[in-house]
């Protein structure tokens, strides 16, 4: 225990096992003959040449498999077209919709327009009328007043 303290005095440990473990740190200790490209001999594929020396009843199974994964692929896109497809044909609904509200939006919103227009122009006829009944009192009233006042004017001058 006092030895492996000695040793990491003053290091961390979580530290000192990435550095450990970082595959960049390493030294490789392989083979020379990896790097000059050379291979063992029983290789099931040649990378560099792309020659398949698998057997023919493993290529057989492979096409087969690949044939059924073609004709999934095949069914699958037909599905994805057909969603595709379904997918847009409700997006057009969808606008369709939305245009047609906006529309009748804009009707609602234009009748509501021209319906306060005119309660404005219907408040303003009524208050010309009530100017127009006010100015006609005012009138009256001074021709009472001045008939009043000519009524005072003789009872006055006959006394």
């Amino acid at each position: 225990m006092a030895a492996w303290g000695k040793k990491h005095a003053g290091k961390d440990p979580v530290r000192d096992e990435c550095e450990e473990r970082n595959c960049f740190t390493e030294i490789r200790r392989e083979d020379v003959t990896d790097e000059h490209g050379e291979r063992e001999p029983f290789a099931e594929t040649d990378e560099h040449t792309g020659a398949d020396t698998k057997k023919p009843e493993d290529t057989a199974e492979d096409l087969t498999a690949k044939r059924k994964r073609m004709k999934m692929d095949k069914a699958c896109s037909k599905t994805k077209n057909k969603s595709k497809h379904a997918l847009r044909k409700k997006q057009l609904k969808r606008q369709k919709r939305d245009y047609l509200h906006s529309l009748k939006l804009l009707n609602v919103l234009e009748e509501y327009i021209t319906d306060e227009q005119k309660e404005e122009e219907e408040e303003e006829g009524k208050e010309e009328e009530l100017i127009r009944i006010f100015q006609e009192q005012q009138k009256r009233w001074q021709q009472y007043r001045s008939v009043m006042r000519e009524r005072l004017e003789r009872d006055e001058a006959a006394t």
